[in-house]
C-alpha cells in the first residue's frame, strides 16, 4: 500500500577549525604559554571554530602588544587547520 523509500544519509563536511597565521619579522618571544616564535610564516597556538573569532582573537592579541613590538609581526590571516599561508 505504502511503498515507502530509505531516507538517503546526508552527511555534511565536518566542522572546520581555523588558525590565525602571522609573519614574524624578527625573534619574538611571546609569552611562557606561546614561547619564542622565529622569523618566517608562523601559525597561532590556538584553534578556533569560526573563521571572524579567529581572527577577533588576533586583533585582541596585538592590541595587549607593546606598540613598538607591534612592528615585529604581521597578521597573515585566518586559515582552517591544515592550511596556511603560500
Amino acid at each position: 500500500m505504502l511503498d515507502l523509500e530509505d531516507r538517503p544519509l546526508v552527511r555534511s563536511a565536518p566542522a572546520k577549525q581555523w588558525r590565525n597565521w602571522y609573519q614574524v619579522y624578527r625573534r619574538v618571544r611571546v609569552n611562557r604559554r606561546i614561547g619564542v616564535w622565529e622569523p618566517g610564516f608562523t601559525p597561532g597556538p590556538d584553534l578556533f571554530p569560526s573563521k571572524e573569532i579567529a581572527e577577533q582573537y588576533a586583533l585582541a592579541f596585538i592590541a595587549l602588544c607593546k606598540p613598538e613590538a607591534r612592528s615585529w609581526f604581521d597578521h597573515l590571516g585566518a586559515y582552517p587547520e591544515g592550511e596556511g599561508p603560500a
